[in-house]
């Protein structure tokens, strides 16, 4: 009896046995479905952003040469006054962008001149876009922080990405407000244009219109389009100038602390002969800026959503 020893259990049982085994089992699967709905969040919200790029069509008379860094659309020749983009009834997510709410004045040299008129605290649910400088440190920081929400896409010429934190982003240093842009969402979709007008010819127009569309809104989220057409004289060819159309689309949902931003839309120069005028825009100051013509600063646009009060 002293010598009797009971058989060991078969090796599976000692294994299905020990607790630490199921629980490395489920740390694993959870790991592997976390892991899962991530990278399908990101496709999704890739395709989504791809298809509202391939959806924007542009009129165009000839196409110019892919460039590196800042190409996506462009139409060369004399430019009208930019339309809002196509309807779309391929998908129920992505919107078009709409047609404008609110008109341009063909008789005014520039659209906008000085700064904005500090507005009263919003009544209705607002949108509310401020366009910035910002300094490419503090811009790397803004990078960083979206990345970590899994919503940033970089595409060749632009970048945007749901920004938490976006009051403390706006008041930090090295980040310089251009202008601020207030717009009331009792309208579905919203259109302004930032820039310069010829008087004699308004359809000769140099800027940005802005694009802001409603998709739902909810929760105290708000899920839209935002897209921006610019309008510039970029270079075709070897000292050869023409005006030049690019849209640069985004879609996102913000609430909360949480905004958006986008940056990469404003080229360096204007090319124009003589660009006082352009400047005499808020915005536009930005293309005097030593530290933007010297690549240590960026052209950032921001997006954050106001609730009614």
């Amino acid at each position: 009896m002293e010598t009797f020893r009971p058989a060991k259990p078969p090796f599976f049982q000692r294994v299905l046995g020990n607790p630490i085994v199921p629980l490395s089992i489920l740390i694993v699967m959870v790991s592997g479905i976390g892991f899962f709905m991530y990278k399908s969040g990101q496709e999704n919200l890739q395709n989504r952003v791809t298809y509202l790029k391939s959806s924007v069509q542009i009129e165009s008379s000839a196409s110019s040469p892919a460039s590196t860094d800042e190409q996506v659309l462009s139409a060369s020749g004399d430019v009208p006054s930019p339309p809002p983009p196509p309807t779309s009834t391929q998908s129920t997510e992505v919107a078009s962008m709409a047609a404008a709410s609110e008109s341009v004045d063909p008789t005014a040299k520039s659209l906008v001149a000085g700064p904005t008129p500090a507005a009263e605290k919003p009544k209705t649910a607002q949108i509310v876009v401020y366009y910035a400088e910002v300094g490419r440190g503090m811009l790397g920081d803004f990078v960083n922080s979206s990345r970590g929400t899994g919503q940033y896409l970089s595409f060749n010429d632009y970048s945007a990405g749901i920004l938490p934190g976006i009051n403390k982003a706006l008041t930090a240093p090295t980040v310089k407000i251009l202008r601020k842009e207030q717009r009331s969402l009792s309208q579905k979709s919203n259109q302004w244009f930032l820039g310069w007008t010829d008087k004699r010819d308004p359809s000769r127009q140099i800027g940005l219109n802005t694009y802001f569309e409603v998709n739902d809104m909810e929760a105290g989220n708000l899920r839209g389009n935002i897209e921006i057409l610019r309008t510039w004289r970029e270079e075709t060819a070897p000292g050869v100038f023409e005006v030049q159309k690019r849209t640069f689309p985004a879609i996102f949902e913000i609430g909360g602390e949480t905004g958006f931003f986008m940056w990469g839309v404003m080229p360096r120069r204007s090319n124009l002969p003589n660009e006082d005028e352009l400047v005499e825009v808020d915005v536009y100051k930005i293309l005097r800026s030593p530290q933007f013509r010297s690549h240590e600063s960026e052209f950032v646009i921001f997006v954050e959503f106001e609730r009614s009060q």
